[in-house]
């Protein structure tokens, strides 16, 4: 008698035609809501994290730019020179080349700081090599 009562009850279940209540439809419509909410924060974050990461690459292809540039010199002076550039993304990036004399050796040290500000918070990113003059 209860597997009767149960395929009767199923019965009913698929043959109803009444439709979704209102409070079914409310807590589905908050659900899918909140489901959009945390894709569409999610997305901001990845279109930022992409935006600071192409920022970075510019920075470090600036600075490997400046360090081909110094090494391809045939004289070296101590002396620190500042230029600015402006990235694909609209950004300033300000390069600072500084050459200095290492411990007194025949080598001299070139430091390359490229350093910018994005999303109102500033970078910099630093390279560092040794050349021999002797």
């Amino acid at each position: 008698m209860l597997a009767a009562e149960a395929k009767r009850f199923r019965l009913s279940l698929i043959k109803r035609k009444d439709g979704f209540t209102l409070n079914e439809i409310l807590i589905s419509v908050a659900l899918i809501g909140i489901g959009v909410l945390g894709f569409s924060v999610n997305t901001i974050g990845v279109i930022q994290g992409n935006y600071i990461s192409s920022n970075f690459t510019i920075a470090t292809n600036l600075a490997q730019e400046k360090m081909e540039e110094v090494k391809a010199r045939t004289s070296f002076s101590n002396d620190t020179v500042t230029d600015s550039v402006t990235g694909a993304s609209g950004i300033t990036f300000t390069r600072t080349c500084i050459i200095s004399d290492f411990s007194g050796t025949d080598l001299k040290e070139v430091e390359v700081r490229v350093s910018w500000t994005a999303y109102l918070i500033s970078h910099q990113l630093t390279l560092k090599t040794l050349i021999y003059i002797g």
